[in-house]
């Protein structure tokens, strides 16, 4: 059994632990705008946003502070830690934007999640360590990490996205043979991994009809020689939905 003097040494909190927490890393939360600008970074779907980005958001809340208001509370964030600026700039995402400008690009920091997910437990009615659960943010594998698994799963997604996106603005069905030209992925490759779809949970994102064979592959076939087999294929509902969302 654990010693509960145990437990509750190891949970103990000093006052200069407090002190740091409230005074350095909490401190700038203390302003609406701050906590306006930390929640609009958490929320955000990219993996960072530009200045220009959290204004136009930030306008959904009637909040409107100037580059200057911004960037002095973006300072305040990245110095208790948990926002940070990235080396290079960028263009807006999350508005139409056409200007050659580039602008700061800001992101939570990993202190900055995890101070996000503890701070959820403050708003519950019965807050518990058991309620927190981990978040985990899913990278793409460097080289030094990269596994023949990952290799795979990225050859499949390279393929399915690119297969969606060369269908989605086609009306008529497309053979296999034209879809290998248009995306550059051999013909084998395209059937395999439409064979593989048939097996799988994507299966209802193609229609399939196989093409009959024409007077080269029937003449192929009259000396012994095996016929080049051939679908047309088009999306799904289900597939265009999937298609469109890739935009």
């Amino acid at each position: 059994m654990v010693d509960q003097a145990e437990i509750e040494g190891e949970s103990s909190t000093s006052k200069d632990e407090l002190d740091k927490i409230f005074e350095g890393t909490l401190r700038p939360l203390l302003s609406e705008s701050a906590r306006l600008i930390y929640l609009t970074l958490r929320e955000s779907e990219e993996p960072n946003l530009t200045t220009q980005d959290m204004q136009n958001k930030l306008k959904k809340y009637g909040v409107k502070l100037s580059k200057k208001e911004l960037n002095n509370w973006l300072s305040s964030l990245q110095a208790s830690g948990l926002v940070q600026k990235e080396p290079e700039r960028g263009k807006p995402t999350t508005i139409p934007y056409e200007g050659r400008y580039t602008f700061d690009l800001w992101s939570l920091t990993e202190k900055g999640r995890e101070t996000a997910q503890k701070l959820s437990i403050l708003t519950q009615k019965n807050p518990s360590l058991n309620n927190v659960k981990t978040i985990v943010k899913t990278r793409l594998p460097t080289l030094e990490t990269i596994t023949t698994d990952n290799i795979r799963d990225l050859e499949k997604l390279h393929i399915s996205t690119t297969i969606l996106i060369a269908l989605r603005s086609q009306e008529e069905p497309v053979d296999t043979l034209s879809l290998s030209t248009k995306t550059g992925i051999r013909h084998e490759k395209i059937l395999e991994w439409l064979r593989a779809c048939e097996d799988s949970t994507t299966r209802n994102l193609y229609l399939l009809d196989r093409k009959m064979p024409g007077l080269m592959d029937r003449m192929l076939g009259s000396l012994g020689l095996k016929e080049k087999e051939i679908y047309n294929v088009s999306l799904s509902p289900e597939g265009k939905k999937k298609a469109e969302a890739l935009v």
